[in-house]
Formats: structure tokens, C-alpha cells, sequence
């Protein structure tokens, strides 16, 4: 049967996504109309070995993900999604411990869309931040590239927002956000704040 949402239902139902975003750590949530959302091919160009250890190496990152041009045409079949961030210092994204911090924006992607899912929003999917084989499968093999494999963390596995070309200096600036970038041979000192971001599309099918 379809269940026909109103724009009305959707947008309360955002506003109810973004107070369960706050509730479980997030920094800041934002509502945004998904043709907001900036895909550019040369976004993927930037994951591409060696400057992504992730790059080929999981289910989930290029080239094994949708292409920017699919992407693009994927999400034209939503209205609107949920953006949040996760303020962090800037040398703790250096350090060993930045993978909880990833992990965090995983775990919070993976609640946002189960709720979002059982409340009827079907077609909702979070995508997240850096690569989930280095937060979870970190120094083994991805199992869903694996003949027969299957991924590990079915339920927490998934693109990052960057896989598929999603540009987030360019969405968080837009709405709003301090972004600086951040390089691997960047000074931590030199950087005034940090922040990882992930991102849900709601859907109803």
C-alpha cells in the first residue's frame, strides 16, 4: 500500500530528526531542501589513492559506490534531508582516538535512518563521514568485497557523503557552518575548529 506525506507530515518529521540528532550528540542540525545538496565529479577525484587509504579497499567507497552523475540523479527523487555535525578539536582528528569520533557520525546516521525508516519514510538513507572500513574493518579485508561476503556492520556501513561526490566545505558553508579545510600535513595549531558532518535523505517511497 502507499502512503501518501504530505510536505506538512515531512517537515515535522524533520523537525522531530533534527531534536533526536541533538539528543545524541550531534553539535548543530540543519534542514535542507535536497537539490541544496552539492554533487561535483571532482569531489570523488580527491579519494582516489593515495590520498584515501579507503579508495577501492571497501564496498563502500569508490569506484565501488555510485558515481557523482548517479548520485546526482538519485537524489533528485528527494525533497529534503537532515544535515548535522559533530564539533571536534582539531588534534584529536590527528590522533589515534579520531576514529570514535568517525564512528560516532555512523552510529548517529544509522538511529537517524531506522527512525526515519519505521516511521514510513522508507526511502530515507544517512550517508556519513570518511571511509566506515577504516572506522570498523580497519587493517582487514571489507567482507562485502569478498565472494560471497556480506559487510560485518550491515546496519552501520555506508558511503560517506564525499564517496559520492558530495561537496560538505561547500553544503556547510551554505548553511552556515565555520568549515576550515583540513590536510594531512596541516598544523592543528593552525586550525581553529574542526567538525565531521554526516547527512539523511528522507524519503517515502
Amino acid at each position: 500500500m502507499v502512503v501518501n506525506i504530505t510536505d506538512s507530515e515531512i517537515r515535522d518529521h524533520l523537525q522531530k530528526l533534527k531534536e533526536m540528532a541533538m539528543k545524541l550528540g550531534a553539535s548543530d542540525a540543519r534542514i535542507v531542501p535536497a537539490d541544496m545538496i552539492p554533487i561535483e565529479d571532482q569531489i570523488v577525484e580527491m579519494c582516489r589513492e593515495p590520498l584515501c587509504e579507503g579508495y577501492s579497499k571497501s564496498a563502500n567507497c569508490p569506484p565501488h559506490v555510485m558515481s557523482p552523475k548517479e548520485a546526482r540523479a538519485w537524489v533528485r527523487f528527494y525533497k529534503m534531508a537532515l544535515v548535522f555535525k559533530i564539533d571536534v578539536s582539531p588534534e584529536l582528528l590527528f590522533s589515534e582516538e579520531r576514529f570514535k569520533i568517525f564512528e560516532k557520525v555512523y552510529i548517529l546516521c544509522s538511529k537517524l535512518e531506522n527512525f526515519s525508516v519505521e516511521q514510513g519514510y522508507v526511502r530515507s538513507k544517512g550517508l556519513a563521514a570518511g571511509s566506515c572500513k577504516s572506522v570498523f574493518c580497519n587493517n582487514i579485508p571489507c567482507e562485502a568485497l569478498l565472494d560471497g561476503g556480506k559487510c560485518r556492520y550491515p546496519s552501520l556501513g555506508r558511503p560517506s557523503m564525499e564517496a559520492l561526490g558530495i561537496n560538505v566545505f561547500r553544503l556547510a558553508k551554505d548553511v552556515g557552518w565555520k568549515i576550515y579545510p583540513i590536510l594531512r600535513d596541516s598544523d592543528p595549531k593552525d586550525i581553529p575548529n574542526a567538525m565531521l558532518a554526516g547527512l539523511l535523505l528522507v524519503g517515502s517511497g
